[in-house]
């Protein structure tokens, strides 16, 4: 018997259904065409840019089986304006289901801005599940950066000065 918290199929029913794996992320890459680096610092991840915007794909989770698609918006912001950021994160938050965006200070003055998508695959899955978790994560993330820079409207030439 299973407990209340093991959401794996049974045996029988996962047919077809292959272990997540980075080698199959980067299948799935190369299929559609696009490309990617492997980071050499950490092997476990691979590096890609898309509409001018740095992502990352890496496997995460205790058994590696949560697909995570993580990006950066291609400008700073002043750390004076993370209040602005902050609400601007949890508007879209509140009105979208992905991705999770958020702001991160990574020096004493500067503040990114990230989008995340996290698809787990604990089940297993087909190519075309990894597709389709790569291809939500591009569009909304890339959505919620366009929705940052139409919202910004001008002022955004004033960032990264």
């Amino acid at each position: 018997m299973t407990s209340p918290m093991d959401f794996r199929l049974p045996e029988q029913d996962g047919a077809g259904l292959e272990a997540l794996s980075l080698a199959r992320v980067e299948a799935c890459l190369e299929r559609h065409g696009y490309a990617f680096v492997e980071d050499e610092e950490h092997p476990q991840i691979l590096r890609a840019r898309f509409d001018s915007y740095p992502f990352l794909f890496l496997l995460a989770g205790e058994e590696g089986t949560i697909l995570q698609t993580r990006a950066r918006w291609n400008h700073s912001v002043d750390v004076a304006r993370k209040v602005e950021m902050v609400k601007l994160c949890n508007e879209w938050n509140m009105n979208h289901v992905w991705p999770k965006v958020y702001v991160r200070r990574e020096a004493e003055t500067v503040l990114g801005m990230y989008g995340e998508v996290a698809t787990d695959f604990a089940t297993g899955c087909l190519d075309e599940q990894i597709d389709r978790a790569i291809q939500c994560s591009l569009t909304t993330i890339i959505a919620f950066f366009h929705d940052l820079e139409e919202r910004l409207g001008s002022s955004i030439d004033e960032l990264d000065a």
